[in-house]
């Protein structure tokens, strides 16, 4: 299947929905009053002819301003007396009708939506983007193998059809790389800091690369789960704070396990047991707290509407290694001298 979304991203430019709205919007026919009982909703639709195929059922109050999107499934197994407002979900991702197309397909393709409702102003529905005008083939709204690849084309056509140039892609990366060289900063002057302990024990600077490695890797993880998260079409302080604690329980049994095995692991080079316990916990501790680093910044910088794609992981990694060094030879100074 080949997406003709391309087509479009060179010749839409700047142009706004309002403007082409009724040749890349549906009309919208599969629209149900809040206040409408889920038998009378049903009866509205049957009196209409739609042609073309449903996604999404939109609720509306008496000025046709959008309330919420109505579950096919509630919809259909409901009780026929229910109103339309009690079975709707009130979260609605929508568009602006002054926005442009382009906006339109990235938030088609960011919110993983089939279809997308445009609003003027006052809020009011006045159409939908559909993601099947934008393919050559028609796809089944059932097959989620199908609805990845339709997303994956759209993804694909709207960064062909940025064509940013060398440069430009320079200045967006390279500001965020200075935040690893910081990093490195840090942890070298941390380092000199406690060079009294480094010098006694061998054996800490020895698993520094490692300590730094596993902390690292751990936070990169929780921070590419955090970003698979924030493509959600939905989401809330409740199910973000879900999932960080989530997250969390499984990073906790990660970093125990690392911790252990690494420091039984040091015992072998004969320095005693209180360093081999020094680098356990070190990496322990280390790890639970820079995940949480690695779950939390892609959320915050998505909320501040800074590309986490691009900014969370030189940030992460910089938190990561500058709380690491200074836990880790902290937590040596005091223990073992």
């Amino acid at each position: 299947m080949r997406s003709g979304i391309s087509k479009y991203m060179h010749s839409i430019g700047k142009q706004d929905l309002s403007q082409s709205v009724r040749k890349c919007a549906l009309e919208v026919d599969t629209v149900l009053l809040t206040h409408h009982t889920i038998e009378e909703a049903l009866a509205s639709l049957r009196a209409k002819t739609i042609e073309h195929k449903i996604v999404y059922f939109y609720a509306v109050d008496e000025e046709g301003v959008l309330k919420g999107i109505v579950p096919t499934r509630k919809l259909l197994l409901s009780n026929p007396t229910t109103k339309i407002d009690d079975i709707m979900v009130r979260h609605v991702t929508s568009i602006n009708a002054d926005q442009t197309l382009k906006d339109a397909l990235e938030m088609l393709e960011v919110h993983r939506l089939l279809a997308l409702p445009i609003i003027d102003t006052e809020g009011r529905l006045t159409g939908t983007i559909d993601v099947e005008m934008y393919i050559e083939e028609s796809f089944d709204v059932a097959d989620a193998h199908h609805r990845r690849d339709v997303f994956q084309l759209i993804g694909f056509s709207i960064e062909e059809g940025k064509r940013i140039s060398i440069m430009r892609h320079y200045k967006i990366r390279m500001p965020w790389l200075f935040c690893n060289m910081i990093g490195g900063f840090i942890c070298a002057f941390i380092s000199r800091m406690y060079e009294d302990v480094l010098a006694q024990f061998l054996l800490l600077a020895m698993f520094i690369p490692l300590v730094l490695t596993l902390s690292e890797s751990v936070s990169m993880q929780s921070m590419t789960q955090s970003l698979q998260f924030l493509r959600r079409p939905r989401i809330t302080w409740r199910l973000s704070f879900l999932r960080t604690i989530k997250e969390w329980q499984i990073v906790g049994a990660i970093a125990v396990s690392c911790g252990l095995i690494v420091g039984a692991v040091s015992l072998f080079w004969g320095d005693g047991f209180l360093p081999s316990l020094t680098i356990g916990i070190g990496i322990m501790f280390s790890v639970a707290v820079t995940a949480l680093f690695g779950i939390t910044i892609p959320i915050f910088l998505h909320l501040t509407r800074l590309d986490p794609k691009v900014a969370s992981g030189p940030v992460v990694l910089m938190l990561a290694d500058v709380l690491t060094t200074l836990f880790y030879l902290s937590l040596a100074t005091w223990w073992l001298i």
